[in-house]
């Protein structure tokens, strides 16, 4: 027959609670005093940042994100009452600090022919932008739109891709609706450039 076991002794509570305290105070000293200035690393956001965010950060851009649709036929003017009155045409391509700072720049479509957007919009909104797209041919489709903040101007970039395969776009021209929230715009009055290799499209609307 075995001998019982004596009783575990556990380390009374106060102890534990002294040694958290004594912890987070020297943690807090050390983090303090010899902690490096400027942003902490983060893992994440630091090791997935794509080459040359850097640049364009140092340039004054900021990338604001972009949800994206395809409506199968263009919205009524009237979802984006009160709509922008004129919206004029520019020249086309990206801005030249813009172009010199992204390593991997999108594949803007040869043209954009049409928007429709708010002239104005309430503070901490979400800001609706239905743009066409045309392309010479039927060999490539939107993959995406970067959108991009420097102070009161703000330019959206269309990026065309080839699909995969044999595949071909439908339509030489395509219909898009970009939504972009507008929490961490201050108000103002703000330019938008919708741009194109060979035309783009220009305006501007108001956060209240």
């Amino acid at each position: 027959m075995t001998a019982p076991r004596p009783p575990t002794k556990t380390l009374p509570l106060r102890w534990v609670v002294i040694a958290i305290v004594v912890f987070i105070v020297a943690y807090t000293f050390l983090r303090i005093h010899f902690g490096k200035p400027g942003r902490a690393f983060e893992p994440f956001h630091d090791l997935n940042e794509p080459p040359g965010a850097g640049r364009l950060v140092a340039l004054g851009y900021e990338r604001i994100p972009v949800e994206l649709e395809r409506p199968a036929d263009p919205m009524p003017v009237s979802r984006f009452a009160p709509a922008v009155g004129e919206v004029e045409s520019a020249s086309g391509g990206l801005p030249v600090d813009l172009d010199a700072a992204m390593p991997a720049k999108p594949a803007l479509p040869a043209n954009i022919t049409g928007v429709t957007a708010p002239r104005e919009i309430a503070a901490r909104g979400v800001y609706a932008v239905q743009f066409t797209c045309a392309q010479p041919d039927y060999r490539t489709q939107l993959d995406d739109t970067l959108l991009f903040r420097r102070e009161n101007q703000l330019f959206l970039l269309p990026d065309f891709r080839k699909p995969g395969g044999q595949l071909m776009a439908r339509w030489k021209e395509s219909i898009v609706l970009a939504q972009f929230s507008t929490e961490n715009l201050p108000p103002g009055r703000y330019t938008v450039t919708v741009c194109g290799r060979n035309t783009s499209k220009t305006w501007q609307f108001t956060i209240k």
